[in-house]
């Protein structure tokens, strides 16, 4: 992650065991790299659609992932490939690409990352031991950056430590609202 490293995550919610001004001085530099980071967005904006520009700048609280969870994630050289025998995997036109399926906290929208032209992806996916369910647990934040001029990279960091990062050439962002028919407390049991 370019701006929201676990170390800096941990220590400015005082996850950590530090002082005061060890808190405080966290705080400021959790603030300095949000601007930072809402700079790069500005100069983001004519490279991925408007909703997907949208939701990492000004998605926050219930429009925005904190606390989801990861549903799934797909990556390969044949995605949309229906290995049935009908057609064949033609070895030399794949192009790598992946796919994030996330679910907010409030259970009541589903966002799918579909990641064109990747071309590296780094994870380092663990279960919290230490919980009841032992899943990868809460996404904490999310940044959307310039790899190069011709590459983006998505990265996703869970309040764990979990981290997903994708390099990629091409952003197809949906976000679908789900009429929820159970009570929220129902998700916890």
């Amino acid at each position: 992650m370019k701006y929201f490293n676990y170390e800096l995550i941990s220590a400015a919610n005082n996850w950590i065991k530090q002082d005061k001004q060890e808190f405080s001085q966290a705080e400021k530099r959790l603030e300095a790299a949000l601007r930072k980071y809402h700079r790069e967005l500005e100069n983001l904006k004519t490279r991925v659609s408007q909703p997907a520009w949208r939701f990492f700048r000004d998605g926050f609280g219930r429009h925005s992932l904190h606390d989801g969870r990861l549903l799934s994630l797909r990556t390969g050289d044949g995605l949309d490939y229906h290995a049935d025998g009908e057609n064949p995997f033609r070895l030399n036109t794949q192009r790598t690409s992946a796919d994030l399926e996330f679910l907010n906290f409030e259970q009541d929208s589903h966002y799918l990352f579909n990641l064109k032209g990747v071309n590296r992806l780094r994870c380092d996916i663990f279960t919290e031991d230490n919980r009841h369910a032992k899943s990868i647990g809460d996404l904490y934040i999310y940044e959307l950056t310039a790899a190069d001029k011709d590459q983006l990279r998505l990265g996703f960091l869970f309040a764990s430590g979990a981290t997903i990062i994708v390099q990629f050439r091409r952003l197809v962002f949906r976000k679908r609202r789900i009429e929820r028919k159970y009570v929220p407390g129902e998700m916890y049991s």
